[in-house]
């Protein structure tokens, strides 16, 4: 009876969701390299091993880079697999090995052939049944990781040692009292368990700033579509409702997870960047596209495309324009504590110069505001460099100091040409300014190192090995 049970729902699931699994597919490949499934070697009843499918949510080669077991943050679980994990939707699959007879719908948790040589002859019990793909153990062990303490070393150990026994006694219980209601009752609460389990109050209040954010994005989408649509009707809302709003309904739905699959809400508004408005444009345009296929593919093929044009140049000054407020926002304590900063130039104004003058510009706790560049390259001179003025060559170095109440000079040698930073050291060493030797950020990662000789001072002096 529980055969046919299984076998009926098993069927029916893999046609009902089969949509699902082929966008799950999808996002997988279109995610990291490697195959859709994943295949691992299980022990089913009577200790027969099996292959076990599940969607592939590691790196390719994952188990043989560490520990068998998933650990807390672990750097192999890919992007679209950790969402994966959290709804158990990895686990889908296994209802092929539920039709091929190797799983039943509801039974103890299919183990590692290496853990089971752990099992007592009691406990070898819990093989006298097929596994499941839900039972008591997947039920209780629904945030496993969680038990886990942080900071653990030996995490199969751990798991043998703690978590194993508790388990193996759960799955015996159950095969001693095993009926069909209870295993419907089973079902039920697995399902409800995943859904529930999703929604973690402790997670939710750690990550409620980025909620939030979610939330404020949620409103802009809303008010950039709606003036999209202004915009194209010259002010006018179309009569037909569900014409409008379908579209809106659509990108609703579609950007925040492309948001979020692009990285929008894992940066820190502190540090919000170049990175962080590259990450907002790709989800964007993303987001634009596959709502505009949708659309189109819906029936909707009189709605107008510039709608979603607008919407993308809309939306993308709303949300880039908050989460610079944010930045600010984040930073304000700084600038309101931070000591008056000095004045400094910057010699050198290639790569390696532009990178110092970003970093002092950016960094609020920087005790230096550059406030121009020395360079020996005359079509340089009068130009600006993220707001800095190029003063001119070395020849003005001397007059730039004493003019401008110089604290620092920062040089950038990997931008100067032969016996320049020499000249500008000595002019500096004359009018009692500071000066710094600060090599290209390419220069400190080249596995040469970074040197600087100074004819009369010494030997070389390996800036990328201090």
């Amino acid at each position: 009876m529980k055969r046919a049970v299984d076998l009926t729902l098993a069927l029916a699931g893999l046609v009902f969701l089969l949509p699902l699994m082929a966008l799950v597919a999808l996002l997988i490949k279109l995610d990291s390299a490697g195959p859709v499934f994943f295949r691992q070697r299980r022990v089913g009843r009577d200790a027969k091993p099996f292959e076990i499918y599940k969607f592939r949510t590691m790196v390719v080669g994952a188990y043989q880079m560490g520990s068998r077991l998933t650990t807390k943050r672990d750097p192999r679980v890919t992007r679209v697999g950790q969402i994966l994990r959290w709804f158990k939707i990895d686990e889908l699959p296994q209802l092929l090995n539920v039709v091929s007879g190797e799983m039943s719908l509801i039974g103890p948790r299919p183990e590692d052939p290496y853990f089971v040589q752990f099992y007592s002859a009691a406990q070898r019990a819990a093989l006298s049944v097929r596994p499941g793909i839900v039972g008591p153990s997947q039920i209780s062990g629904r945030d496993e990781l969680e038990s886990y303490p942080e900071g653990l070393k030996d995490t199969e150990g751990y798991y043998v040692d703690h978590i194993l026994p508790d388990k193996l006694a759960r799955d015996l219980e159950y095969i001693r009292n095993a009926t069909l209601m209870g295993d419907i009752k089973l079902l039920l609460h697995g399902v409800w368990v995943t859904v529930l389990g999703a929604i973690k109050t402790k997670y939710l209040w750690r990550r409620r700033k980025r909620i939030a954010l979610m939330a404020a994005d949620l409103a802009l989408v809303a008010v950039a579509y709606w003036a999209a649509v202004l915009i194209r009707y010259e002010g006018a809302w179309p009569d037909d409702a569900a014409f409008a709003l379908t579209p809106l309904l659509i990108i609703v739905l579609v950007r925040p997870v492309s948001l979020m699959y692009y990285g929008a809400y894992q940066g820190i508004s502190a540090y919000f960047g170049l990175w962080d408005v590259v990450a907002l444009v790709k989800a964007v345009s993303f987001s634009a596209v596959v709502a505009a296929g949708l659309t189109f593919f819906l029936g909707f093929q009189k709605f107008p495309r510039s709608v979603f044009a607008i919407d993308w140049a809309l939306v993308l000054l709303l949300m880039g324009n908050l989460r610079y407020g944010l930045r600010g926002w984040a930073r304000r304590g700084v600038h309101q504590h931070r000591p008056r900063k000095q004045k400094a130039l910057i010699v050198g104004a290639g790569s390696g110069g532009e990178q110092i003058s970003r970093m002092l510009l950016e960094d609020p706790l920087s005790p230096y505001r550059p406030i121009g560049f020395i360079d020996e390259s005359a079509e340089r001179w009068g130009s600006l460099i993220h707001g800095i003025r190029v003063l001119g060559g070395s020849a003005e170095l001397a007059l730039a100091l004493s003019a401008n109440g110089v604290k620092a000079v920062f040089v950038c040698p990997s931008d100067l040409h032969d016996g320049m930073a020499e000249d500008v050291i000595t002019t500096c060493e004359r009018a009692g300014v500071d000066y710094r030797i600060v090599p290209a950020l390419t220069d400190l990662l080249n596995t040469d190192g970074f040197t600087v000789e100074r004819p009369g001072y010494g030997a070389q002096r390996s800036v990328a090995s201090v």
